[in-house]
């Protein structure tokens, strides 16, 4: 299949049909090449959002200020900005339940903000679905950070997630198991349909430069009212549908 480097796009609403459609955003990057001219940027990379925080040879150190990146209709996701860094030690996914702590899972989970990063490469084979709580950014900066070969990520009426340089591929469908979605509650989840990233019933949601490929279903699916999303700079391969 031919793999599709998507470009800057927001996900918006059909009001007419209801259904969801790409397009575009010529303007933004237009006020952005008109900000470099005025000195504003340092290194014009020709990507707004790159420019943005890839200029600051200390991004490292100001891991938050990619929340003040994004454009289109999902430019006010904040994520876990306003939160504590969460460090991910642990690949491993074993308990869908009670989580270990410093796992992805037990970081997605919890109640309060949190900006997500971690502490080497690591492939992590999810066992059933990773359900997302609001305020959580995965920031997969200075690592190889893949989630692949098991079920995937899970946005589900929830609101402010930045989902940022990770590989996600293999997907399968997973469910009929218990599974935890905050530090309060778990419950039954059916059959998922093996999607890389589902959003359900969402808001506030920013995908960027991300490799999603080969999933059971499709790579992003985003549904039941779901609305200011941007997707951008993804690169979108193996798939019949996104």
């Amino acid at each position: 299949m031919v793999a599709i480097r998507a470009r800057i796009v927001s996900l918006i609403k059909d009001v007419n049909g209801g259904s969801f459609s790409f397009k575009n955003l010529p303007w933004t990057i237009r006020n952005s090449t008109e900000r470099r001219k005025l000195g504003f940027f340092s290194c014009a990379t020709g990507n707004p959002i790159d420019d943005c925080w890839r200029c600051d040879r200390n991004w490292h150190l100001r891991r938050k200020r990619l929340a003040n990146c994004a454009i289109g209709f999902g430019r006010n996701a904040v994520g876990g900005r306003d939160g504590r860094y969460y460090v991910v030690t642990d690949p491993s996914d074993n308990d869908a339940i009670n989580p270990r702590p410093g796992t992805l899972r037990h970081a997605v989970i919890q109640d309060r903000p949190l900006w997500i990063v971690f502490k080497r490469d690591m492939v992590i084979t999810l066992k059933q679905e990773l359900i997302m709580n609001s305020f959580k950014t995965i920031d997969g900066r200075g690592a190889n950070v893949a989630i692949a070969g098991g079920a995937c990520i899970t946005i589900q009426y929830v609101t402010n997630i930045i989902i940022h340089g990770i590989n996600i591929h293999d997907c399968r469908r997973t469910g009929n198991a218990m599974v935890r979605s905050s530090p309060s509650h778990y419950g039954w989840r059916t059959m998922a349909d093996g999607d890389a990233i589902s959003i359900f019933g969402s808001s506030h949601i920013w995908i960027d430069h991300n490799s999603l490929s080969n999933c059971a279903d499709g790579l992003i699916d985003a549904i039941m009212g779901s609305t200011a999303i941007t997707i951008s700079n993804n690169y979108l391969t193996h798939h019949n549908e996104v």
